[in-house]
Formats: C-alpha cells, structure tokens, sequence
C-alpha cells in the first residue's frame, strides 16, 4: 500500500541531508580542542539515551522489538559500515584535511551509491535518473578543484565506500522479496545500529588512550559542538534519512547526498570562507542534477510500490509514532548519517523499489548519515 503521503520519503531524504551538511563544520569546531576518537564516540554515546528513549515510548513492544534487533546480524553489519567504518576514517581524515575538503569529498558519495545498488540491486536507471547523476558529479567534481588530496582524502573516502554499502543494505533488506525477516521500524533498527557502532568504536578509544592522544573537549565552543551534533544531527538525521531511504530508489537517495557537500560549502561560507566562483557553480550544477534525479525517480518509486505492498505501515503512522505511541503497532526499518563527519547520517529503515537509508511503502529503493560526520553523517 502506498503512503498516504507520498512525497513524505523523499522529504525526510531531503531534511537529512540538510542536517548532515552542518555536521562537517560542527565536526571540524570540536576537533579543534578534542580528538577524532572522542568526538566520534561521545556525540554517539550522548544521542543514544535519547534514541532508547524514543524506542521507549512504544512501551514493551518497542523495548522487545530493540531487543531483538540488538540480536539480529543486520543490525551488527549495518553497525560496521554505517558507524564504525564510517566515522572512523571521516573523522580521520577531517582532522587532516579541514571541513572544506571534507565537505568536497562527500560528493562522490551518489556515485559509489548507484554503483553498489547497479552491483547488489540491479537497480537500473532510466535517461531522466542517468542525466540527473551526471550533472550531480561534474558539478561536484567542478566544485572540488583545487581541493587538498593525500591520504586524508583517502579516509573520507574509505569512509564513503562503506556508507554507501550500509545505504544499500537497508534498501537490499528492505525489498518485498528479502528472503530474511522484515526490518524493525527505522527508530529501533537505528538504535540497534548505533549500539553496535558504539561498541565497535571503543578499541579506537582504547588506543588513543595507550597512545596519549586522546582529548576532551575543553571549551564552550566544543561542547556546544558535540551536543548540536548528538541532539540536532545524528539522532534526526539517521531516523529521517533511514526512513527515507528504505521507501526511494537507492539512486534518488544516493543522488540527494550530493546536497551535502554544496550545502555543508554553503554553511562554511556563512561561517567566513572566501567564496571561489567554481565551488559555488559546481554547486548550482550539482544542485540542479539532484532535482532532475528525484522528479525522474518519484513514478518508478510509486508503481513499485503499487506492485509490491507491504503491511499497513504508512510513513505518516512512523512518523506519528513519537506523538502517539499507540499508534506504533506495525514496524518498518532505517538507516544511521546522518550523520558523518562523515555524517550521514545513522539508520532508519528503507522501502523498496528498484533503482547510505529509510521508511514508508516498502517498494521503493533507496540508498546517509544515521549518517555521521565525522559523521550521521556522517565523524
């Protein structure tokens, strides 16, 4: 059945992304005065109480439900490439090279998405999806001249290659006919999630520890820092991008991650930066290839979703879920960022359809950020 609200997935999408761009300039803020390890861990550690709290709120059901994903495989795996091998190196590699090039490098996450989801899925793209992915990256590739390379580059994209993978996952275990059981609802799977990738970050806090690397933050500034990133970007953005991502075609949410990088460039030039006519051109085109991707996209998402049903589960009933608890009797799933510093976001559940996360009808695909930046998004 379709959503009662259609465009629902692709906004969710959208707000995540939005969320997921300021992560790199909040990121870069608390690296001034903390270490990548700290800050991945601690704006994950802080977010959680308040994710559990929202499973909560579903009373026993949602609790047993948490439970049960905490034991389920996918939430381990989704764990390792949308958390752990996400934040690490992009908070890594942002310590190195600075928001600015951080932000840059994100663009070739659509491009990684689609050619998972081509690998994996199958998902083929029509002229409209093609043309948009196209413009997508010669306006990111436009935007990034002149950017810094090396082997902080090298991280963030390391930590792209398994976002992208964790965006297809949701999507690949979202589809009608996964032979394992249905996901659990976007909030619960992205809290299971970001459980995992909490515990599988604790050895690199460990060694920064022995090494005498690691540091707090020890001003306002940062902690102003982590706190926007915990509460403000990480928990919204892997629940919005999840569910999102788990009812859209992996490419139109893979192509909408492209808006990270134009628009975390458009927060560092609020925040001073000297603009530079190529970044901001490549941007526009970047922009503008989005748009065309997600119009190309929506009829395929709906006929898919016409043609495989899933249970009365509407986006609009996810949604509600945090209003009205009893309400929240059927699950859908996720995917984590947003959020990054590396954000991209953390995870929410996805729908399916043919065509790095989360909810509504389940025949859409969809490939964030809870993705972290630096992180959620994205680090």
């Amino acid at each position: 059945m379709l959503p009662s609200r259609p465009w629902l997935p692709y906004a969710a999408v959208g707000l995540s992304v939005v969320l997921w761009s300021t992560a790199y300039v909040l990121s870069a803020l608390v690296l001034d005065t903390a270490s990548p390890a700290v800050l991945s861990e601690l704006r994950l550690l802080l977010a959680l109480p308040l994710m559990v709290a929202l499973v909560a709120l579903r009373g026993r059901p949602g609790m047993a439900a948490l439970a049960a994903s905490l034991r389920d495989r996918r939430a381990v795996i989704l764990g390792l490439t949308g958390v752990a091998l996400y934040y690490l190196p992009s908070n890594l590699g942002l310590a190195s090279t600075g928001a600015g090039t951080a932000a840059l490098m994100s663009a070739s996450l659509p491009v990684l998405t689609a050619a998972l989801a081509w690998l994996v899925l199958r998902e083929r793209m029509n002229a409209g999806m093609t043309t948009g992915l196209v413009l997508a990256t010669a306006g990111v590739a436009l935007a990034s001249v002149g950017a810094q390379v090396g082997v902080g580059a090298g991280l963030l994209v390391a930590g792209l290659v398994a976002y992208a993978a964790y965006t297809v996952l949701l999507r690949r275990w979202a589809l009608p006919e996964a032979p394992a059981r249905p996901l659990p609802e976007p909030v619960v799977l992205s809290t299971a999630t970001v459980v995992w990738g909490v515990v599988m970050l604790l050895p690199w806090l460990g060694a920064e520890q022995v090494a005498g690397t690691i540091a707090w933050p020890s001003d306002a500034v940062g902690w102003l820092g982590i706190l926007l990133l915990a509460f403000v970007v990480t928990v919204p953005t892997m629940v919005l991008f999840n569910y999102g991502a788990e009812r859209v075609p992996a490419v139109v949410s893979g192509t909408a991650t492209a808006g990270v990088p134009v628009l975390g460039y458009g927060f560092a030039l609020l925040l001073g930066e000297t603009p530079q006519p190529l970044k901001v051109l490549g941007g526009v085109i970047a922009l503008v290839g989005i748009a065309v991707s997600v119009i190309a996209a929506r009829p395929r998402a709906h006929a898919a979703g016409a043609a495989a049903e899933r249970p009365p589960v509407s986006a609009t009933a996810t949604v509600e879920m945090f209003a009205d608890p009893e309400r929240a009797g059927a699950v859908s799933s996720t995917a984590t960022a947003g959020s990054f510093t590396g954000e991209v976001p953390l995870p929410f559940r996805p729908s399916s359809t043919a065509g790095p996360s989360s909810p509504a009808t389940r025949g859409a695909a969809s490939v964030p950020p809870v993705a972290d930046v630096v992180t959620p998004a994205s680090g």
